[in-house]
């Protein structure tokens, strides 16, 4: 499971969240977005959507409780996979026929191309 957080800064200190459930305790590793320094996200054992958790975020340096709530899972975002296919090559026409004088050519959205007659 990803859990976000929107910390007050860059110098927010690191942390690990812990989520208790009634069975047990379930450790969720957290690590700062690279390019947004308020951005932290964190990740472990999915646990069932509907349900309050409690939720205990540690520093990691100290050990020190810094904050911690009850809160529900409410939704859960999927991923859908793209697959991306290997562009196909569509066959071109290679042959060409010479016009003869006085044909007229089309040209490739079937406009006719100017004749002109040839001089000796």
């Amino acid at each position: 499971m990803l859990v976000h957080f929107l910390t007050d800064g860059a110098f927010y200190p690191d942390f690990y969240l812990i989520i208790k459930t009634a069975e047990s305790e379930h450790i969720y590793v957290c690590d700062k977005v690279n390019r947004f320094a308020t951005s932290v996200y964190c990740t472990g054992k999915t646990l069932p959507v509907g349900v309050v958790y409690q939720f205990l975020i540690f520093s990691l340096k100290e050990e020190i409780l810094i904050a911690q709530g009850n809160f529900p899972i409410i939704g859960m975002a999927l991923v859908t996979p793209v697959v991306i296919a290997p562009p196909t090559e569509t066959p071109t026409p290679t042959t060409f026929v010479e016009p003869t004088e006085g044909t007229t050519v089309t040209g490739p959205r079937g406009t006719p191309s100017p004749s002109y007659p040839s001089y000796p």
